[in-house]
């Protein structure tokens, strides 16, 4: 396991694989579904296990599938989303497990199957070294989508904005929110509790929580990645697309 020397506490990574994949129309969950072989999800948990002690899976209805996948590993536990009530709330289920804990938390989407172990400990490392309370990653894309629209002033974070509530100035900008943060267990769960759902989709987003660090008087810290390892998969046709995508970011 790659040691990070600058810190005694353990690095625990969380997955995120509750929720319901609306968008996504097939019987299973996206992140079930195979890339080169293996399961979404099992490209996460690979690029991540180097970097942690424990990998906390946050896994909804479809959780047997999932443990499936996983049996047998003994760094794995999980922690059931009883209702997909969000992003926010999902991360919110870990507490049972993690709250009572001092440690580090490296946290990932389930849907992610380009992400390296280098970009996240390249994540783990800013956070480390930056005295921040929670740093998030971010991506520049020439089409961002539908994802969370990063806001900023003079350059600084203040605020990310999802697709569904951003006005069309906001829906030009061009950085993202990439799916990937690193946090303490000390606090975060804290901030998790002051969400609300105060939106369009009604749901508790998880990237409100930068916003409420930043209220309660904590440094917040970005760091950009590759855009090609912000990519997810919401819809089918983004399964048959990745090459696609990594082509628009490979080098000429």
């Amino acid at each position: 396991m790659i040691k990070f020397p600058m810190v005694k506490k353990p690095v625990y990574g969380v997955i995120l694989a509750g929720g319901k994949s609306s968008r996504y129309h097939r019987l299973r969950h996206k992140f079930l579904d195979l890339y080169q072989g293996k399961e979404i999800i099992l490209h996460v948990y690979e690029a991540m296990k180097p970097l942690v002690e424990k990998v906390v899976i946050v896994v909804g209805k479809e959780h047997e599938e999932v443990r499936r996948i996983f049996r047998g590993k003994k760094e794995i536990v999980f922690c059931i989303q009883e209702t997909p009530l969000g992003t926010g709330h999902a991360l919110l289920s870990t507490a049972p497990y993690l709250e009572g804990k001092d440690v580090v938390m490296l946290v990932s989407f389930a849907d992610k199957p380009l992400i390296t172990t280098s970009t996240l400990k390249k994540l783990v490392d800013t956070h480390l070294s930056s005295g921040a309370e929670i740093t998030f990653a971010t991506a520049v894309l020439p089409d961002p989508g539908t994802k969370g629209r990063i806001i900023r002033k003079d350059g600084v974070f203040v605020d990310i904005v999802e697709y569904k509530d951003a006005d069309e100035n906001i829906k030009k900008i061009k950085e993202v929110h990439a799916g990937y943060l690193c946090c303490y267990s000390r606090s975060i769960f804290r901030e998790l509790r002051k969400l609300d759902n105060n939106n369009a989709q009604k749901e508790y987003y998880l990237t409100k929580v930068y916003s409420k660090f930043l209220q309660d008087g904590f440094q917040v810290k970005t760091v950009e990645i590759p855009g090609v390892e912000s990519y997810d998969v919401n819809y089918v046709h983004q399964l048959d697309n990745i090459e696609k995508w990594k082509e628009i970011f490979r080098s000429p």
